[in-house]
C-alpha cells in the first residue's frame, strides 16, 4: 500500500482498491482495506480524510475517503521531506489545491487500463510525473504521464504523453495561453532532441516520439490550443475529458491501420 501511495501521492479508497493487487478482487476488499488504512493511520504511516466530496470521472460527486502518505510513510519511502497533503484546519480536513488534478489523472489511468483491456492492448508503462525518470531533459519538461502500450493484435508498441487540464492554467483566456504555450514549446524541444531517439523506448515504439494527449475540462481551449500544437509540429489529440476514451480508441485503431 505504501509503495502505491509513494508512486501516486494521493488516492481515493476506490482508486487504491483498484491498484492494490491484494484487494481488488475480493468481495469485502474495501472493508479489509479500510481496516489496514486505519492501522497504518494510527502509527502515522498514512494520512486520511473521511467523507470528502470528490468529483468522479462521470461528473458525479461522491463522499469518500482520500489517502496520502503520512510522516513516517514518507521516511519509509526515502523522501528527504514529508509532503503533507492532507491537512487539518479549524477542525476541517483540507486537501491541496492540486488534489482534483491528481485524482483525475488516476481516474484517467483506470479508464485507460480498462479500455485497453477490452481492445487487447497491454499497458506496459504508466509513469506519473515522468520528467525526472523518463525524459531527463534540461528544459525541465514534466509531463503528467508517460504511457507505453503493447498491442497484442500486431506485436507493436505505441507511446503517449498525457496532460490532464482542469482549466486553471491560463484561466479565462480564449486565444493566447502563455503558460500552456511554454510547456508545448518544451515538447517541441524534446521532439527535436536527438538523444530521445537513441533510447530503447523510442526504438521499440511504432511512433518514435510519443503522441500527446491533452485532455481538458475547459471548452475554451478550443479551437486555439490544437492550433498551437499543430504549429509546433507535434502529433497530438486535444479533447474534452468526456471524449477521452473515444479519442484513445480512435488513436489505437489509427495505429493499427
Amino acid at each position: 500500500m505504501l509503495e502505491i501511495l509513494a508512486q501516486r501521492r494521493l488516492l481515493t479508497i476506490e482508486q487504491l482498491e483498484y491498484f492494490h493487487p491484494d484487494f481488488g478482487h475480493q468481495s469485502q476488499s474495501q472493508l479489509l482495506l479500510r481496516r489496514d488504512i486505519n492501522k497504518l493511520y494510527e502509527v502515522y504511516l498514512v494520512d486520511k480524510a473521511l467523507k470528502k466530496p470528490i468529483i468522479q470521472w462521470d461528473g458525479t460527486v461522491k463522499k469518500t475517503m482520500v489517502i496520502s502518505m503520512g510522516e513516517l510513510g514518507s521516511q519509509y519511502a526515502g523522501w528527504a521531506k514529508h509532503h503533507q497533503r492532507i491537512k487539518h484546519r479549524d477542525g476541517q480536513v483540507v486537501l491541496p489545491a492540486t488534489a482534483h488534478h491528481i485524482l483525475r489523472i488516476h481516474d484517467m489511468e483506470i479508464q485507460t487500463r480498462e479500455l485497453m483491456k477490452e481492445m487487447g492492448v497491454e499497458v506496459k508503462a504508466w509513469a506519473y510525473e515522468c520528467g525526472n525518470r523518463i525524459l531527463k531533459h534540461s528544459n525541465g519538461l514534466n509531463p503528467d504521464v508517460f504511457c507505453m502500450l503493447y498491442d497484442q493484435s500486431n506485436g507493436k508498441h505505441y507511446t503517449l504523453f498525457l496532460e490532464y487540464d482542469t482549466g486553471k492554467d491560463d484561466y479565462g483566456r480564449r486565444k493566447k495561453f502563455p503558460n500552456l504555450t511554454k510547456k508545448i514549446d518544451r515538447y517541441r524541444e524534446v521532439k527535436g532532441w536527438k538523444d530521445w531517439y537513441e533510447r530503447p523506448i523510442s526504438s521499440a515504439s511504432e511512433n518514435k516520439f510519443p503522441h500527446i494527449f491533452f485532455v481538458t475540462e475547459e471548452p475554451k481551449r478550443f479551437p486555439e490550443l490544437p492550433k498551437i500544437l499543430e504549429s509546433r509540429g507535434l502529433d497530438h489529440t486535444v479533447c474534452l475529458q468526456q471524449d477521452y476514451l473515444s479519442q484513445l480508441e480512435k488513436f489505437i485503431q489509427g495505429m493499427r491501420s
